[in-house]
């Protein structure tokens, strides 16, 4: 493994150069810093975390707060600790995940996630490190978001420019989270601006699973008389299709059904499903980068940003004429 002497060498400065692109990289000229931080990449130097960390008094290692009832085994959680990974790799920053509130050891900076709007005070409370939140936020948090309003806003919208009006959605039954609610507008409003009036009997809340789906289509489809049904996860997706077929309804051509996700569970069915696809590993990675700004540069402003999420095109809506 290199040593500092040997990145120096090779870059053709000094020890004391490569130290201060290590430790404070604002005082080293950018194309000095760009040559060493090139080299360091190159000969893959670490150097000697430990005691870097008992001088500066920093640990480089981030906390990952994911609450208990986000399955780390599922692709969200999977895709959002790569890219928080990826990115703290790259900054030799290391990372635990932590399912409670109570962190015992000393850590340089916390990733929140999962936290629901009665959580979100807790968090300048509990913390006394920088602090960045998977989510947004009234509070002045540091945040990077996955635009759900616009993502359910444009899947909807292509519901109706493929010929469809009798819009039925199922909402993930937690109203304290609010991705929810956020699904839920971006449905209403796509309705509104194309003069189609929100109906509550279309408007059904269910668990967050295949299950909930089902029995959430099953009212759907026995209390009206939609052409498309807007799933606000493709698990709930998954249940509707299952209940479509219990009406011997076919998807997409008698019924149309959309998902939210886009992480794997669009592929299960035939056919698969059409499905606004959340870009979980970006917003881990920019989660990453951000809380670091925040860690190595304190009087960086607050930061609140929200990714756009694409439509994954499949099989389960139908152009009616």
């Amino acid at each position: 493994m290199a040593n500092m002497k040997e990145v120096a060498k090779y870059a053709g400065v000094s020890v004391i150069t490569v130290s201060r692109v290590i430790n404070n990289p604002e005082i080293v000229k950018k194309e000095t810093r760009e040559k060493v931080e090139s080299v360091i990449e190159k000969l893959k130097y670490q150097g000697n975390q430990a005691a870097r960390a008992l001088v500066s008094n920093k640990t480089r290692v981030i906390h990952v707060f994911i609450k208990q009832e986000i399955r780390m085994v599922d692709p969200f959680g999977m895709h959002f600790v790569a890219g928080i990974s990826d990115a703290l790799s790259e900054k030799y920053y290391s990372f635990l995940v932590r399912r409670d509130w109570d962190f015992p050891y000393k850590c340089d900076g916390i990733i929140a996630m999962g936290i629901s709007k009665d959580e979100e005070p807790l968090i300048k409370e509990k913390f006394s490190v920088p602090t960045v939140l998977f989510g947004h936020s009234d509070l002045d948090i540091d945040s990077v978001d996955v635009d759900n309003f616009s993502g359910a806003y444009d899947m909807t919208k292509h519901l109706i420019e493929s010929g469809h009006k009798d819009i039925g959605i199922i909402v993930i039954n937690d109203i304290n989270r609010r991705y929810v609610f956020d699904r839920l507008n971006g449905y209403k409003k796509a309705l509104t601006e194309h003069g189609i009036p929100v109906r509550s009997d279309l408007i059904k809340f269910g668990e967050n699973n295949e299950q909930g789906g089902y029995y959430k289509a099953i009212e759907l489809l026995g209390e009206s008389n939609v052409s498309a049904i807007c799933c606000t996860s493709d698990a709930l997706a998954l249940g509707a299709i299952r209940a479509c077929r219990q009406f011997k309804k076919n998807v997409p051509h008698d019924v149309s059904v959309t998902g939210f996700d886009g992480l794997g569970y669009e592929m299960l069915t035939d056919p698969k499903i059409t499905t606004v696809q959340q870009p979980v590993y970006e917003a881990g990675k920019e989660l990453a980068e951000l809380l670091i700004e925040k860690i190595e540069k304190p009087e960086t402003p607050m930061i609140q940003k929200m990714i756009k999420p694409q439509i994954l095109f499949n099989n389960s809506v139908f152009m009616k004429e």
